[in-house]
């Protein structure tokens, strides 16, 4: 049962319950209430579950949901599904508040289970594209190229925003001789290379000479940077203080913030929904908690 703190005396004006019965009725809960007075003879205790389960205003007074610790204990006893539920009528600004209890590092992790899109918006919106790429350690930039959802062809046509001392530099690397060929030159005998040994000589490349790849293939499809991995995104959020990384994620709506919060503690999870508005929250209990309403005891 949860146990609450109930307003007494409305519970007993508005169901003509005297002093001494709801001494008596201490240990139960709402509904064992209600059907003690029902064969008592007490009409508006008989109606209480069909009229409070209609009237969210009345059961907002009933249970003290304006008390946010009368939420947390309601919300404590439901399940993750349910919370995520609950979750979804905050205000973003209400989720950013309940993430800010995470330290940076934790902080950093849950931002890795958003879907790419939604952690794409983020990082596009702290950042221009160039500044993410260059940010980025070689390592990340190798895992990009090297996907597979990152076909030769466009990696071929990203060649031409390479320039001439990147490339002379990249045939060097992957042939161990000098080359003072131009651009063009170049540009054309990769074009003879099998995938297999082109995809080798990309490999060769100095680090500017990827970036400039890598920037080459997003402004032809910008929704290409989907797919640096969640590390990679999360990267250049390493070094930035807390608060920074949370006013970055401003830019999210509840939905593309619930990823986030997921996978989090039962009780962590009661204690961001706790944040939900008390009227709103009248109003799902009644539409979709009716169980729940029953289970609430009073605390003499």
């Amino acid at each position: 049962m949860i146990t609450l703190d109930l307003d007494l005396d409305y519970l007993s004006s508005r169901y003509h319950i005297g002093s001494r019965a709801m001494e008596q009725y201490k240990s139960k809960s709402i509904v064992q209430i209600m059907q003690a007075e029902a064969k008592k003879g007490n009409t508006a205790a008989a109606e209480f579950l069909a009229e409070i389960t209609t009237n969210p205003e009345e059961l907002a007074k009933l249970l003290v949901l304006f008390d946010p610790k009368n939420r947390y204990l309601i919300l404590s006893h439901m399940n993750e599904k349910d919370l995520m539920m609950i979750m979804q009528f905050l205000e973003p600004e209400q989720m950013i508040l309940g993430l800010s209890m995470f330290n940076h590092d934790a902080l950093i992790e849950l931002m890795q289970k958003l879907p790419p899109e939604t952690l794409a918006i983020v990082v596009l919106e702290k950042m221009e594209p160039s500044k993410f790429v260059k940010a980025l350690p070689e390592k990340y930039l190798d895992e990009f190229l090297s996907s597979d959802k990152i076909d030769p062809k466009m990696i071929r046509k990203a060649m031409e925003n390479v320039d001439e001392e990147q490339l002379q530099k990249m045939m060097e690397n992957f042939t161990g001789e000098s080359c003072y060929d131009d651009r063009d030159t170049i540009i054309e005998q990769l074009g003879r290379f099998s995938d297999e040994n082109f995809m080798k000589a990309v490999s060769c490349a100095e680090v500017e000479g990827k970036q400039q790849m890598i920037l080459g293939m997003l402004q032809e499809k910008p929704e290409l940077f989907e797919e640096f991995s969640a590390e990679a995104m999360t990267y250049p959020f390493m070094n930035m203080e807390k608060e920074e990384i949370l006013k970055s994620l401003t830019v999210l709506e509840t939905q593309q913030m619930l990823p986030m919060v997921e996978d989090l503690p039962q009780d962590i999870m009661a204690l961001i929904a706790t944040q939900i508005d008390p009227n709103v929250f009248a109003e799902i209990l009644c539409n979709d908690f009716a169980s729940v309403i029953a289970n609430c005891g009073i605390n003499m």
